[in-house]
């Protein structure tokens, strides 16, 4: 007998495809091979693919004699499922899903039908079944996998970018219901002037929320709900700077009431010009409670404008030490925008017009000072109910945030 030739077959991989899954394990997200081949034939298919470490493996025989624990576990654990039958895909991906992963399940066939319902995404291929088609959220145009990294980079980058900007926003809302609360409470005024406002809105969340749109990257996304996620950066936030805010406005009230001097009434009309008071004073009483009004809250606005620039670098934190409401993020532009907003607003309190226009006090030295000290204690004591998770332990919750 002569041999005349000799003939292999064997499975190709299609072009790219190492690529696009080494982009995929840079994004965070794991991937999973479901099949009805032998394990071990998958997973030497999946080395070649550019899949590396321990490629642990189940089969579908294995799967069938697990109770619903050890189901759950082996679906998490391992790499490879071979010997699937279509009645175990659906299972496989509930499974994931119940852990608190987010799924997104590929497949062409009708025994994929059920599984890429069951899937938070389901994708199919072109030359896919109809029914998989049908059922599917995303169709890859020419069987084509190479659009999926870029797909997952812009989801990952537009949800990071919303959770950053609903962080300030939900921050900024919460301490300004609580602050109106509490000092209408006490009675001593409204604590937050229109133009005031104006000036908080746009130097601490609007000006940095732009910019964190614009630089917002895709990551390894938490596996935490996004209102889990945000409640722990916002309520502790939100908390501290009203009780502090509270303080400084009454401080700064109370010191104002104290040392407001009589005036005579053509004084009294000089300064009502300069601050752009619109309503009339009607005595010398009525003067010190309004002076003392307007320099509280020239006060609490000049606190509630430094944390909440100081909250831009929280929500970013450009170094570790600023970690604890959200992970290390190591971009130091959204640190630079609050600084930059910071000196805006230092040139508003400096140049006298700015400052009529805008009907801020001058604190002085003394009180912006004091401002800077209990904004300081502010930070720490910030830093400590993130990190110290004070939050999540009063309401029972776990919790788990980069260091």
């Amino acid at each position: 007998m002569t041999l005349l030739g000799l003939v292999t077959f064997t499975d190709e991989l299609r072009p790219h495809l190492k690529h696009t899954l080494e982009q995929f394990i840079q994004n965070g997200i794991n991937i999973k091979v479901i099949s009805g081949d032998n394990p071990q034939t998958v997973a030497a298919l999946a080395r070649q693919a550019g899949l590396t470490g321990d490629l642990s493996f189940v089969s579908g025989p294995e799967l069938t004699g697990m109770s619903e624990a050890e189901f759950r576990q082996a679906a998490l654990e391992n790499t490879i499922f071979g010997r699937i039958t279509p009645d175990q895909k659906e299972p496989l991906v509930e499974a994931l899903r119940v852990q608190g992963h987010y799924v997104a399940m590929i497949g062409d066939g009708v025994n994929d039908v059920l599984s890429l319902k069951k899937a938070d995404m389901g994708i199919a291929m072109e030359s896919g079944s109809s029914a998989t088609r049908s059922v599917a959220d995303m169709v890859l145009l020419g069987d084509s996998f190479e659009a999926l990294p870029a797909a997952f980079n812009e989801g990952q980058r537009i949800i990071n970018g919303m959770k950053d900007i609903l962080r300030l926003f939900m921050t900024r809302v919460l301490y300004s219901t609580l602050l109106i609360i509490g000092i209408s409470i006490i009675d001593l005024g409204f604590p937050i002037e229109p133009k005031h406002n104006l000036l908080i809105v746009f130097l601490s969340v609007a000006v940095p929320t732009l910019a964190l749109a614009l630089w917002s990257r895709p990551g390894v996304l938490s596996q935490r709900s996004m209102l889990r996620e945000i409640a722990h950066f916002v309520i502790p936030a939100a908390v501290s700077i009203f009780v502090l805010g509270m303080f400084i406005y009454v401080l700064a009230f109370a010191f104002a009431t104290l040392n407001t001097i009589e005036m005579s009434p053509e004084n009294v009309a000089a300064y009502t010009t300069y601050v752009g008071i619109n309503y009339d004073i009607a005595g010398p009483d009525h003067f010190a409670i309004e002076v003392a009004t307007l320099f509280a809250q020239s006060a609490l606005t000049t606190f509630l404008i430094w944390a909440g620039l100081l909250l831009v670098i929280f929500v970013e934190p450009p170094i570790s030490w600023f970690t604890g409401g959200d992970d290390l993020s190591g971009d130091w532009r959204p640190t630079l925008i609050a600084l930059v907003m910071f000196l805006v607003f230092g040139l508003i309190v400096v140049v006298e017009p700015l400052r009529s226009f805008f009907e801020l006090q001058e604190l002085g030295l003394d009180g912006y000072g004091l401002v800077a000290l209990i904004t300081a204690v502010w930070v720490l004591i910030l830093r400590l109910a993130w990190r110290a998770n004070w939050m999540e332990r009063l309401l029972d919750l776990r919790v788990s945030v980069s260091r």
